[in-house]
């Protein structure tokens, strides 16, 4: 398999165990700072039982080997878990998803400018035909009652575009450690709040799920797949979660999405479809 179909197919792999996030966090229905710590201190589980596999006796030496880009890449991580929760707690899903969806277009121009990896013109093309699907999915959707967590999703869209950038920069450093560092600095940020500990048993349910397997994956994932493909492309699949996330949100808790959200998602989902087989084809 060629090194650039790799990262396109884990980016792929990624969001689709990532989509159900936001319908999870409806589920869950728990106030911002009891959810960031949850979605901060459980998935370190997940994150030390890999790093346990993949280093085994060298497990305390990958956090060295980190460095400082990747205490940056932890204090990014944690901004964009923080900011996230923030986001879908205080605006539509939609509206959080789809503002998100900018992280392509962040990467790129992150890429030209520190990687000087100009992209061609049929991937700005296809950011450029993404970008009026968000436009179409947002048109009219944003009220001044959400406006901070409209600032929230921005903020996750660029942390992610920067974070991707930095993984393909540094692509002979494993960054997967500082996931978990970044866990760790999310759940301390949290934990002088209160935390609400009487949980129920579908929500516990519901918690571990979304934090062993649902976030810990897609964002280890996130933290590998630029090794093998350009940021921006692998921000551009993730896009695909903008889609996914609403759909799953209006199949479950039959949340409606308006007319203007199917039509761009769909543009969306065609503009990302055609990239990921052309792009295939043409590494095949």
């Amino acid at each position: 398999m060629q090194t650039r179909n790799k990262g396109l197919i884990l980016s792929l792999i990624g969001v689709l165990i990532l989509s159900p996030d936001s319908l999870l966090i409806r589920l869950v229905n728990l106030d911002d700072f009891s959810l960031i710590f949850y979605r901060s201190a459980i998935p370190v589980i997940t994150i030390f039982l890999f790093l346990l596999y993949i280093y085994k006796s060298k497990l305390v030496n990958s956090f060295i080997l980190i460095g400082k880009i990747g205490i940056l890449y932890a204090i990014l991580y944690a901004i964009t878990h923080v900011c996230f929760v923030y986001s879908i707690q205080n605006t539509s899903v939609a509206n959080t998803l789809v503002l998100i969806a900018a992280a392509p277009i962040f990467a790129a121009i992150f890429s030209v400018f520190i990687l000087k990896e100009i992209p061609d013109y049929f991937t700005w093309i296809i950011i450029f035909i993404a970008l009026i699907g968000m436009i179409i999915i947002g048109w009219g959707s944003y009220t001044t009652s959400g406006i901070f967590g409209d600032l929230m999703a921005l903020i996750v869209a660029l942390g992610m575009g920067f974070s991707m950038v930095l993984v393909r920069f540094y692509k002979n450093v494993d960054l997967v450690p500082a996931c978990l560092i970044g866990c760790l600095i999310a759940a301390l940020y949290a934990l002088p709040f209160n935390i609400n500990f009487s949980l129920n048993y579908n929500q516990i349910i519901l918690i571990l799920i979304m934090c062993l397997i649902i976030l810990p994956i897609p964002f280890m994932i996130l933290t590998i797949a630029p090794k093998y493909a350009p940021a921006h492309e692998v921000a551009l699949i993730f896009l695909m979660e903008s889609v996914l996330g609403t759909a799953w949100v209006w199949l479950v808790i039959k949340e409606v999405p308006p007319f203007n959200t199917i039509i761009g998602g769909i543009i969306l989902l065609i503009a990302v479809s055609v990239f990921i087989i052309k792009t295939t084809r043409d590494n095949g």
